[in-house]
């Protein structure tokens, strides 16, 4: 980064001449440019790695014979704009409804759902603005209607309603475009929903389940929780487990910001891993054994050393954490009861794997911890 730094400081009247051309749809000067410097072309504004490059420049300016330019040069239409919350170009374009220009960076190759960690899609963006015919041409090229934004966990539907962006709305209904705030009467009676309706009304607010990530265990999904309904944690958790006596679902505490995959992501990083360790885990469950409290999951282990896992964690730890801060409120039979066990994350000490005494003092702790100690850390 400072390399880059220094690159902008000695051209730096030349560069901020190229923003300008860029932004005001000037080919010929960055044609003279790219002449003069083409090593500069992949140069973020002013030097720093965490700002737009030219291409977010003209995308957000709609300037589509630039954008065109920039990408015969050799720019990377999915590169992201870090302190933006990871934007692309596209996402840029689409919230400014410059039609022309996002069909270019389409045709160009780019991500219509834009990159795992890109917080806003282009389909929220242009959503939120109320740019119907993008919405279309979004939609036309296979953009996921219901992918949540990953600040504020809602849908693109729900940016539209928010917004007052009415015929947008109508358009996302027309194409199967949920809100979280719909509820999913057909499964108010289905099977596990006790579990749903359990964590719903102790822990926040359950999403309609079209907004989870798939899981490959059989009779087995995956449902997401804001906890204590706002968006700073969230809970991913499986229904179907239970099945399996004695009975159990699986959690894991993740920041609100956490992106869950949804399509054909990258099969790497660690934003996969707790989809990754909850589906590892469940077909465990189903074939073998439930887990108990107090069993430590180890990073080293032969059965989970091949997942995404984050570099902060060295094992998960089950936590049997109580749900209701008043104590439980009726008594349920033996027979009846479901396990619900919090996978902790644990980063061991310079004594190494905890036992014994150690261990038994650990899963106490962790009992008693809050959400936030509970999360994974958000090092992807």
């Amino acid at each position: 980064m400072d390399d880059w730094q220094r690159l902008y400081e000695k051209h730096e009247t030349k560069l901020d001449q190229l923003y300008d051309d860029v932004e005001e749809g000037r080919p010929e000067g960055l044609l003279a440019f790219a002449q003069e410097y083409p090593d500069l072309l992949a140069l973020s504004r002013y030097g720093d790695v965490t700002e737009e490059s030219l291409l977010h420049m003209a995308a957000r300016a709609g300037q589509t014979e630039v954008c065109q330019l920039l990408l015969e040069l050799g720019l990377e239409p999915n590169r992201v704009y870090i302190r933006a919350g990871y934007s692309t170009a596209l996402e840029l374009a689409a919230g400014e409804g410059h039609l022309e220009t996002c069909a270019c960076l389409l045709n160009a190759g780019a991500a219509v759902d834009g990159l795992p960690l890109s917080v806003c899609t282009p389909l929220y963006a242009a959503a939120l603005s109320g740019h119907e015919h993008v919405v279309a041409l979004l939609l036309t090229k296979g953009a996921e209607i219901n992918r949540l934004h990953l600040r504020y966990n809602d849908s693109a539907l729900d940016a539209a309603r928010g917004w007052n962006q009415q015929a947008v709305a109508r358009q996302l209904e027309a194409r199967g475009g949920r809100s979280i705030s719909d509820v999913d009467v057909a499964d108010a009676e289905g099977a596990g929903q006790s579990i749903v309706t359990f964590v719903h009304n102790t822990a926040g607010w359950v999403l309609p389940a079209v907004f989870s990530p798939s899981i490959e265990v059989p009779d087995t999904s995956l449902h997401i929780s804001l906890l204590n309904g706002k968006v700073d944690y969230k809970l991913l958790f499986t229904v179907g487990l239970y099945n399996k006596v004695p009975m159990t679902e699986l959690f894991i505490c993740l920041p609100g910001d956490w992106p869950l995959p949804r399509k054909e992501w990258p099969a790497q990083g660690p934003w996969r891993f707790p989809v990754q360790m909850l589906e590892r885990l469940g077909i465990q469950t189903l074939e073998c054994e439930p887990l108990q409290e107090g069993c430590l999951l180890l990073r080293s282990d032969p059965a989970y050393a091949d997942l995404s896992w984050p570099e902060s964690v060295d094992a998960l730890l089950v936590v049997d954490k109580p749900w209701n801060k008043e104590g439980d409120q009726e008594d349920i039979p033996e027979d009846e009861k479901v396990n619900l066990f919090i996978l902790a994350p644990v980063k061991f000490t310079a004594k190494g794997e905890p036992s014994g005494k150690a261990l038994t003092a650990l899963v106490e702790r962790k009992r008693k911890a809050s959400w936030k100690a509970l999360a994974l850390d958000a090092d992807c």
